[in-house]
């Protein structure tokens, strides 16, 4: 039997994820919750939240009793609680959880053209205010036929529907009013390109906050690439799906750093299942450090960004 250490012991705990969302919360109200009146953006994140339960419960995302995966992402979103400011950040979060709650439910299903459309559906809304979103789908057709086994002309047919379909009411609402202007300009920003590797328009907390989830992502990643043989296939499959993602969401960040809000969305959602794998399965003296080092690291981003001056928050 593995012994348990204090990483084992928080991650298997009741208290764990009550605590977590405290932290969370109490940093966004310090952000500017309550003067911002950032309810909306509050409720989406909640709704995000809960479907990481789920997700987390319906799937067994991991092999022992524990609500690490919401509790992750409450540790992410502790830190980066500036962002919660940002009406698209709240959205894709809310959206790709969404996604993937519905995506994970057609493995190994070929007649499960509903769940698939419900999947798209989030992304499509998503893309309402964030088109780029657009270029993954491609990556999560690939990872229907290949991860999830759930391609046919059915299935693909309902994420083709699933895209268009907002899209759909959209153009009718704003033939109504004879005005469609903001559909030739929104679709044109997915042929917008800025230089590869525009960093200057970062600023030096929007650094540090990449930085962040990109060393916890890569941390996850590493992890999972080395103890995956301990799932089953449908877990291995699934955290697949994660990889696939964050990886790409990170490369797109690095290459068009303006769109850093929506991005980092994605790569928070993306990053918290594979973090909470590493908290919850690792027994180590050295992962036990290294849990302590990431608490450590979450206070200290969370400072930074509340009480540094920065002319973007």
């Amino acid at each position: 039997m593995a012994y348990r250490r204090f990483q084992n012991t928080v991650a298997e705990s009741r208290v764990t994820l009550p605590l977590f969302a405290v932290l969370a919360l109490g940093s966004a109200v310090v952000s500017g919750l309550v003067s911002g009146q950032w309810w909306v953006q509050l409720l989406c994140v909640t709704l995000s939240v809960y479907l990481m339960i789920e997700l987390s419960r319906r799937h067994q995302l991991l092999r022992v009793h524990s609500q690490m995966v919401p509790g992750a992402l409450l540790l992410l979103l502790t830190a980066l609680s500036v962002l919660i400011s940002d009406l698209r950040f709240a959205i894709l979060c809310l959206c790709l959880t969404s996604f993937y709650s519905a995506f994970f439910r057609c493995y190994q299903r070929r007649q499960s053209s509903g769940w698939i459309y419900f999947g798209f559906l989030s992304l499509s809304l998503a893309s309402m205010v964030f088109v780029q979103i657009l270029y993954f789908v491609p990556f999560l057709w690939g990872a229907m036929a290949f991860n999830l086994y759930a391609l046919n002309m059915r299935s693909w047919a309902a994420s083709l529907l699933a895209l268009l379909t907002p899209y759909w009411f959209t153009l009718a609402w704003m033939m109504c009013h004879g005005d469609v202007s903001w559909m030739a300009e929104h679709w044109s920003g997915l042929f917008a390109f800025a230089p590869l590797g525009c960093f200057e328009r970062l600023t030096q907390h929007q650094w540090v906050n990449m930085g962040y989830v990109a060393l916890l992502a890569l941390v996850g990643i590493v992890h999972y690439r080395r103890q995956s043989y301990s799932d089953k296939i449908r877990t291995r499959m699934l955290y697949e799906v994660f990889i696939l993602i964050d990886l790409f969401t990170l490369l797109f960040l690095a290459m068009q750093p303006q769109h850093y809000a929506p991005l980092m969305a994605m790569a928070v959602v993306s990053t918290a299942p594979l973090l909470a794998h590493f908290i919850a399965l690792t027994h180590t003296w050295l992962t036990n450090i290294a849990f302590y080092l990431i608490i450590l690291l979450t206070l200290t981003v969370s400072y930074y960004n509340l009480w540094m001056p920065s002319l973007n928050f």
